[in-house]
């Protein structure tokens, strides 16, 4: 008997909807992230003083420190499915790309969430003063939908894999590393007060439509394989 699978928008939003629900019932990436940022910014905090840092420094270590929370907690997008035993049923009545989409968005809304709170640690140690917030904003967003991206197509490559968390970190920045260079070049220049050039935003974007679209492509092979 065929299996009814359900319309590609309803089944991505149950996706994520179960995801939301799993996270808040244990907390793990939320508790992961928040952690690591919150240790990170304080230790940078006490070891600098009252150091000024350089707009440069400054753009480096907000992307450095959302991408190593993205390595943290974002690696288990697929491992709970396969804990819980979920993989088959989830494989029998959605389709491929509903849940790669699905967990991708609960990904990327997970990491805006994040980047919020690492945004206020910043004000906060290292008063740090951002300007054009309009502009900081797009870029913020560009960046964590390119991260949310790969991280969610790089779990689902290692989820079967052992030393799974290790891979994660190993195939995500090779991958991530052009919106990463252009992400923090981008915010070096708000930070500076001034406007990145509309190239930047062409790149970061185009680069978020290339990894999405290569997801919708790939992911079918990697989740019935």
């Amino acid at each position: 008997m065929p299996v009814h699978k359900l319309p590609l928008r309803e089944a991505v939003w149950l996706v994520f909807s179960k995801d939301l629900l799993c996270e808040f019932r244990n907390r793990y990436a939320i508790s992961a992230l928040i952690m690591f940022a919150l240790v990170t910014l304080s230790s940078i905090s006490m070891t600098i003083g009252a150091v000024m840092l350089s707009d440069e420094l400054t753009a480096v270590l907000l992307w450095i420190i959302i991408f190593f929370c993205a390595m943290a907690g974002l690696s288990r997008a697929f491992v709970q499915e396969q804990e819980a035993g979920t993989l088959f049923t989830l494989q029998i009545y959605l389709q491929s790309q509903a849940v790669i989409f699905g967990k991708m968005l609960f990904n990327i809304v997970l990491l805006m969430g994040l980047t919020v709170f690492i945004i206020l640690l910043f004000i906060l140690f290292l008063n740090v003063d951002f300007s054009l917030w309009k502009i900081f904003f797009v870029i913020l967003v560009c960046g964590d939908i390119g991260i949310g991206a790969v991280a969610t197509l790089t779990a689902a490559m290692v989820a079967r894999a052992q030393g799974q968390h290790c891979l994660f970190t190993v195939l995500t920045f090779p991958i991530l590393l052009p919106q990463f260079l252009g992400a923090i070049h981008a915010t070096a220049t708000v930070l500076g007060g001034n406007m990145p050039s509309v190239s930047q935003f062409i790149f970061m974007a185009g680069y978020d439509a290339v990894i999405i679209s290569g997801s919708y492509i790939l992911f079918e092979y990697l989740w019935y394989d």
